[in-house]
């Protein structure tokens, strides 16, 4: 930790300036000091290390006056005068009081601590009427590689903080984080093939995707906000993986042992060794399966239908429809796993679905929106503020805003 950043937690902590601070404590002050304790503040509020950095603003809370002090006695030595930041302060009650949203202006060495602040406050003491909130809102930043995988023995593992390297065993397969973030399973010398079926799961986040390479050599993207459940070997007679949300296979040739894609509305993708695309996210009115080589079938109840190379089958209730796809329209469909957000053919509904699963926004059509199509498409690595931005210029029907935490569309000429 930087200097000021270590006296801030001494302080905070309630430590001499030379006693050693506990591995526990120099890991939730290094998380908290390096920001990235902004990403536990994004995590549904059940996450336990909640738990600990509300321990931690317990502390700092006591002591606020002392800390302030050594944060304004530091930035008076390390900042000129002239960019120094106005100190913004609250109404409370009758009096004026300092808040901790102040240090967030002077040092960007406490931004976990502010966001958490902010988090528990929230309901705690009401603005004052007329009062500005004094922290400007941090730009929204796209997502990246993470998720969660879940063993057969429910232990969870994140891959978001796990090493490369070896992390687990399961069945007769050793599963390996790689430095360029995927996840393969491979034969271990040293492991029994286990008696009975051991199931894995992978889930990403809203904010997330990631890459699995599986026993049989299958390899696996899945898009943000989706889980894949399959075993940790194939040992039967058959390969059966199931999906929720999104994800692109290609799938390793084995015609002795077929391999069966299921979702959660009963549909089935049956393949021998192909490569393909399965959209199948809870609250969409279709499930859709896009094929870019080899051959499917697909099977809804009793129904069941052959699909080729660049053609879709759209699973609803009605029943299995398919559509021939130009070369340019597969790969829009695929452009999630290729880096990019496509707006290609789609409606301000479906446009918003994709920034709120990449983004971690609300997202809000108002009423009189044209259902018109939009064009173009963007890099995955581009802030919200520049997509919106992108598709403000490039469509004439649709303006795009963000009101708070919330991406909103509605018509250009409201």
């Amino acid at each position: 930790m930087k200097a000021l950043s270590r006296n801030i937690a001494q302080l905070a902590l309630g430590k001499a300036d030379d006693a050693p601070l506990s591995s526990d404590e120099q890991e939730i002050c290094e998380e908290w000091t390096s920001g990235k304790a902004l990403d536990y503040m994004k995590v549904d509020t059940s996450d336990p290390r909640l738990l600990e950095y509300a321990a931690l603003y317990d502390k700092l809370e006591s002591k606020q006056e002392a800390v302030w002090e050594s944060i304004v006695a530091a930035h008076s030595l390390s900042v000129p005068v002239q960019e120094e930041a106005p100190v913004v302060q609250m109404q409370t009650g009758n009096r004026r009081k300092r808040t901790w949203m102040v240090a967030a202006i002077l040092t960007g060495s406490i931004i976990g601590g502010i966001a958490l602040y902010q988090l528990i406050n929230n309901n705690k003491q009401p603005n004052a009427a007329g009062t500005i909130p004094a922290v400007a809102e941090k730009p929204i930043e796209p997502g990246r590689q993470r998720a969660l995988l879940t063993l057969a023995n429910k232990t969870e593992i994140d891959l978001d903080t796990a090493r490369p390297g070896i992390i687990a065993y399961q069945d007769q397969m050793e599963i390996s984080k790689e430095s360029d973030n995927q996840l393969v399973y491979k034969i271990s010398d040293n492991h029994k093939q286990a008696v009975t079926t051991l199931d894995n799961n992978l889930k990403t986040p809203y904010g997330g995707e990631y890459k699995v390479t599986l026993a049989d050599g299958t390899r696996v993207w899945l898009n943000a906000g989706s889980s894949l459940k399959y075993p940790a070997a194939f040992n039967g007679n058959d390969r059966t993986v199931e999906i929720k949300g999104e994800g692109y296979f290609e799938v390793a040739e084995n015609k002795a042992k077929p391999f069966r894609v299921l979702t959660t509305d009963g549909t089935e993708v049956k393949v021998l060794g192909t490569k393909f695309n399965v959209k199948a996210y809870d609250g969409d009115n279709a499930v859709t399966a896009t094929l870019v080589s080899g051959a499917v079938a697909i099977q809804n109840g009793t129904e069941q239908k052959n699909i080729k190379p660049n053609q879709q089958a759209i699973v609803t209730s009605e029943g299995i429809a398919i559509k021939t796809k130009s070369k340019e329209e597969v790969l829009q469909q695929l452009a999630w796993k290729n880096g990019m957000i496509n707006f290609e053919g789609e409606t301000a509904q479906s446009i918003l679905k994709q920034i709120g699963r990449w983004y971690i926004v609300d997202t809000r059509v108002e009423p009189g929106t044209p259902e018109t199509t939009l064009t173009g498409n963007v890099d995955k690595t581009a802030s919200l503020a520049d997509v919106l931005k992108l598709l403000n210029t490039t469509n004439e029907s649709v303006l795009f805003t963000l009101d708070g935490h919330t991406v909103v569309a509605k018509a250009k000429n409201n």
